[in-house]
């Protein structure tokens, strides 16, 4: 998922929320972010440290939510819960097979999966831990057969809120979907378990089997190939468009893409989201407020229960908001206010902490499963042969202090990271190897590796060159000319001070080893969009030399086995540093197929050795702030759900 960042266009004149804050719409600009065959990275921002952007605290909450305030209460008698969504990242796709550009937490855990379930749920109402979860599941776990080459799953009795049952025909349905248009589904990659289907069969309502031409590795198709399977209602979606009559269109090709088409076009209308009737028919255990439930121009959105739910939690709330701020500032006013029972504290914020204590708050950090990273562009004219060094890669981490920003930037609120796996939270799936710093912070580490490959350092605040051109062990190495100068380009996502601390810190830790660092800012969705502009083969857009989102980077939601198909393998979508390595190719190759996690472990020790990417320190996800009237939060998810069907709420 995407970092997000605060793509408000203006202000309006009013803080009602009905004609207040006007974001512009980035994320419709589909072609802004094509890479060719690429797209963008799978990551969501940290509201704790998007606090920066100081604006107008008015503003702050939609019309929908400030009625509810004052006992609007829905047509339940538990009352109304409302929860603080990311600054500057309003809900923007609503039907689940969502493009890349689409994949922020406001669209894929805090809105889907409330409305539609996939089919394998990952995560706990009660655990950090990212793994399976078959309780809030719909179907029941996996068999493979075969010799491990076909897999059929069972599934639970659910039924559509319409009060159809739901059957393997609505897997059916998203599986002719996908195969049919999925270059344009987020989280695929090249060569990925759904390019190795062979045989599908949907005879059996409530049981379906797939396939494969191999055997794949049981917690890799479980994690990332069915994990993304989310039963969708044929009877009621299967249409080409508007008023069109429900077929089986899905079950051609050209039937599906019209199909396909068809939804993302509905959903890219924001405005009928509440209005629409494709979108009332779910099997979550909520449903968008028919006709008020969600405001376009401010990102609000109200849930109302799906009285017709299945599952095991049924909802006790009568009403689930969420409600989009224009700052983190706004955000911590309303939250003193008592206008938000889950909400966060910016760190700038972070001495306010005993403040909310004193007062009956509960004070959460909110774990990731994800990593932050700095990728490099090795496809660039200039620098791409001097990134292609290793020993420069690790000089460069060598003088990432991770700790002191941890420390100083985020306050304590985080953990660090030394491979592609994350360290926090805890799982099976972090290497022995990657569990360490291999490349701890030094700056005499730093410069004895550049001076040992023929870099001169000639004074304070220059930057070293090669003096030994060659590709010898102890030369610079091959492409770079005598006399090329380490100075290199940076551009990060402003408005996030945490962000500047660290880039500047990293500079100067740089400059002390004969690195210099020109660094420049831009909003979110340009850093994005650059870095996703660069077309290796053609050199079109390849300027960019290094760029940081954020933290996290990545996140593993909802492919959740840390293989890096998606960020790490030559030409997979979201490789946006070119990085192209055979080893790494057939390590990621041998993780999907190979039992066991040491498959798994030999890609993520090769890939913390040879740092396609400089390892930077995650954030905490947020620091939680949840009301003394809101009870059920028992621990916070790191694939970033939230269950607000298990919340309640006590009387003030």
């Amino acid at each position: 998922m995407k970092a997000g960042a605060l793509p408000w266009a203006g202000t309006a004149n009013r803080c009602d929320g009905s004609n207040g804050q006007v974001y512009e719409d980035l994320w419709r600009r589909r072609n802004v972010l094509s890479k060719s065959t690429r797209v963008r990275r799978l990551v969501v921002g940290a509201a704790a440290i998007a606090g920066a952007s100081l604006l107008a605290a008015c503003g702050a909450v939609s019309a929908g939510a400030q009625l509810s305030r004052q006992g609007q209460t829905g047509s339940g008698s538990g009352g109304v819960v409302t929860f603080a969504n990311q600054v500057g990242a309003p809900p923007t796709y609503i039907f689940p097979m969502y493009p890349i550009q689409d994949a922020q937490n406001s669209d894929i855990t805090y809105f889907q999966p409330l409305l539609w379930r996939p089919l394998y749920w990952f995560g706990h109402e009660s655990s950090s831990a990212p793994t399976i979860n078959y309780r809030l599941s719909l179907a029941y776990p996996p068999e493979f057969s075969n010799g491990g080459r076909t897999v059929t799953v069972r599934l639970r009795r659910y039924v559509w809120s319409d009060g159809r049952p739901v059957t393997s025909r609505d897997v059916e349905f998203w599986m002719h979907l996908l195969l049919a248009v999925k270059s344009s589904w987020g989280i695929w990659a090249p060569g990925d378990w759904s390019s190795h289907i062979v045989g599908m069969n949907f005879a059996r309502p409530g049981q379906f089997s797939i396939t494969f031409n191999q055997q794949f590795n049981q917690n890799y198709l479980l994690y990332n190939g069915l994990a993304q399977i989310t039963p969708i209602p044929q009877h009621a979606w299967d249409r080409k468009a508007a008023g069109g009559a429900i077929g089986n269109y899905d079950r051609t090709a050209a039937g599906a893409r019209a199909v396909y088409s068809y939804l993302n076009d509905q959903s890219k209308t924001l405005a009928t989201w509440d209005t629409n009737p494709l979108w009332q028919v779910v099997d979550g255990p909520w449903r968008l407020q028919p006709n008020t439930g969600f405001n376009p121009a401010t990102g609000y959105a109200a849930f109302v229960p799906n009285r017709h739910y299945s599952g095991p939690q049924r909802p006790k709330v009568s009403k689930y908001e969420l409600l989009t701020f224009t700052s983190a500032t706004a955000e911590f006013d309303a939250l003193l206010a008592g206008r938000v029972d889950y909400g966060y504290l910016p760190f700038q914020d972070v001495a306010l902490k005993q403040r909310l204590l004193s007062s009956g708050y509960q004070v959460k950090p909110w774990l990731y499963w994800g990593i932050s990273y700095i990728p490099f562009n090795f496809a660039n004219p200039r620098v791409g042969r001097v990134f292609d060094q290793l020993y420069i890669r690790q000089a460069m981490q060598h003088v990432i202090d991770e700790s002191q920003y941890i420390s100083r930037v985020f306050k304590g609120y985080g953990s660090p990271d030394y491979g592609p796996v994350p360290v926090q939270p805890p799982s099976q799936f972090v290497s022995p190897l990657a569990a360490h710093p291999l490349y701890p912070y030094s700056v005499g580490a730093a410069r004895q590796l550049l001076a040992s490959h023929g870099w001169v350092l000639h004074g304070a605040n220059s930057a070293a060159s090669c003096e030994r051109p060659g590709s010898g062990p102890s030369e610079c190495g091959a492409g770079i000319a005598r006399g090329a100068a380490l100075n290199f380009t940076m551009l990060y996502a402003s408005g996030t001070p945490a962000y500047s601390q660290i880039m500047q810190a990293w500079k100067s830790s740089l400059a002390e080893a004969g690195i210099q660092l020109a660094l420049s800012q831009a909003p979110f969705s340009t850093v994005a969009a650059t870095e996703a502009g660069c077309d290796a083969k053609t050199g079109s857009g390849c300027s960019w030399e290094m760029t940081y989102l954020g933290a996290p980077t990545t996140t593993y939601v909802p492919v959740y086995y840390p293989t890096g198909e998606i960020i790490l393998h030559s030409g997979a979508p979201d490789n946006v540093g070119n990085y192209d390595n055979p080893v790494n190719d057939a390590n990621i190759n041998a993780s999907h197929v190979q039992p066991g996690l040491g498959a798994l472990y030999r890609y993520e020790d090769f890939v913390a050795r040879q740092l396609p990417l400089l390892y930077m320190p995650n954030s905490v996800y947020q620091i939680s702030v949840i009301s003394k009237r809101l009870h059920g939060v028992t621990a916070q998810d790191s694939t970033n759900h939230i269950y607000p069907e298990v919340w309640t709420l006590s009387k003030r």
